[in-house]
């Protein structure tokens, strides 16, 4: 973690000094624009973060505040900070942007640079593999991978270029996004509009004193009203809590990094995660991470049409993806290694470990609801040794040492306490967005508290919407 902070702080050490904060308020009334026009027409996820909100509240917390901005983001005691000149542009947005191709979806990056030859330089030796393509002001960077690599370089010269069609002639992003915010999202699904429910939406993030405040609004297909709200209460006692009467989830990661897709239609989904025991086996046993799942969990599905579920699990029972005890009504996932009891009929599909505990909700307005508790998502984990298939006595103490230290390592998130998010109908055209991300410390900065662990509010946006509309 230490290093992690270091490289934050190095990065970061010219937005602390009180010549930036000057220009950032008198001289840089905005961002430029100009960042949009590389964005392309096709885009379906657009992401910018506000620099200069950034700059301006990391110099004040700087100035101001110096000994707990140093507690949270200078390096260890004795260590000198470097100032770096790697030719980045700090008063130019960044723009995190995807893009869906075939059987895949591409992230990209705009980030803007003052000296291409050292930004270069600097990208390289941060990420060797890096492949990024500059242009006059902007340098495109490639986040995620592809298996169309060559298709993916020839497009990135093509936008940085200006021969591809901008963002800009769908939406005007320089009119949705406000630039008071510190981080804008904007969202528009190609998928099929028989399931999508919601046409296009923008949120947006501000980084308040101790919390990260989240806003937005969502446009409904045509005579959205007729769907019904959520029908269970969230459960705010549990480490995760997720209620939707929306379709958007048609795809999950499910505890590991395969992807489970076509999920069909449902009425109502509601999730509640309590804990994770995690059981180290012997790795003659084949799975990816040698070790069984046990989640302390439940799920329930209220199905659409019966028969698309049949078709559904018949196709994951073929791919020996898992295995379903009709006798013992147990549900196996094969290729990592957990287990639920599972009930079936009619109208809905349910996992649990032991039973299915859900209350009727009373709010006629909500549509989606979800709520974590950080650090019970962490201190929730635990770690044994299977007794029946046991690993090598050397492989079970190096690998539960490794297993605890990552866990300890995430626990740097912990400084967030909670994370609360709503979609509620307003009106038959309107569907307001509004959650908080609540830090455990009062008497921080919400913004100082972000970059001690990474740009969270980035990661929460993909995470869970970019999931959610797969």
């Amino acid at each position: 973690m230490q290093k992690v902070k270091k490289y934050i702080s190095v990065t970061l050490l010219l937005l602390t000094l009180p010549i930036a904060a000057f220009i950032a308020t008198n001289f840089v009334l905005e961002s430029s624009k100009e960042i949009y026009n590389f964005i392309p027409e096709e885009s379906d996820i657009v992401i910018e973060v506000n620099t200069r909100n950034f700059l301006k509240e990391i110099a004040y917390q700087r100035i101001f505040e110096e000994d707990y901005f140093n507690e949270k983001i200078v390096p260890e005691e004795g260590e000198q900070l470097e100032v770096p000149d790697f030719g980045f542009d700090f008063f130019s947005s960044i723009v995190i942007f995807r893009e869906q191709w075939a059987e895949e979806n591409i992230w990209m990056a705009l980030v803007g640079f003052t000296d291409q030859a050292k930004f270069d330089a600097y990208l390289k030796e941060q990420s060797p593999d890096i492949n990024m393509e500059f242009g006059s002001k902007y340098v495109l960077i490639q986040i995620s991978p592809s298996s169309q690599q060559k298709n993916v370089n020839a497009h990135m010269k093509k936008i940085m270029k200006g021969e591809i069609k901008s963002f800009n002639e769908r939406v005007d992003l320089s009119e949705l996004f406000d630039q008071s915010k510190e981080i804008n999202c904007y969202i528009m699904p190609q998928n099929d509009n028989t399931k999508n429910q919601l046409i296009s939406g923008n949120l947006s993030f501000d980084f308040l004193q101790d919390h990260i405040k989240i806003d937005g609004e969502f446009i409904p297909v045509s005579g959205f009203s007729e769907n019904a709200p959520i029908a269970y209460e969230i459960d705010k006692e549990a480490a995760f809590s997720m209620r939707s009467s929306l379709n958007l989830m048609h795809s999950i990661y499910w505890f590991n990094k395969e992807i489970i897709e076509g999920i069909p239609q449902y009425s109502q989904f509601a999730v509640d995660y309590r804990a994770m025991k995690m059981f180290m086996v012997h790795r003659n046993l084949g799975y990816p991470f040698a070790m069984k799942f046990f989640p302390e969990m439940q799920v329930r599905f209220d199905m659409l049409e019966k028969k698309k579920w049949n078709e559904f699990f018949d196709t994951l029972k073929s791919e020996n993806a898992i295995r379903m005890d009709t006798v013992a009504h147990t549900f196996v996932e094969n290729k990592i290694g957990f287990f639920f009891l599972y009930h079936l009929d009619d109208k809905s599909f349910e996992l649990m470990r032991d039973t299915i505990n859900l209350v009727e909700s009373t709010d006629d307005k909500l549509y989606f609801c979800m709520n974590m508790n950080v650090a019970e998502m962490l201190d929730n984990i635990t770690f044994a040794v299977d007794e029946q298939n046991p690993p090598s006595a050397f492989e079970q103490g190096l690998g539960l040492i490794v297993a605890e230290g990552i866990v300890e390592e995430m626990k740097v998130i912990s400084n967030i306490e909670n994370i609360h998010f709503d979609l509620t109908l307003d009106d038959e055209t309107t569907m307001v967005a509004d959650g908080k991300i609540q830090m455990i410390n009062r008497n921080g900065n919400s913004m100082i508290e972000s970059m001690s662990f990474g740009t969270a509010a980035v990661f929460f946006i993909t995470s869970y919407l970019t999931g959610g509309f797969e």
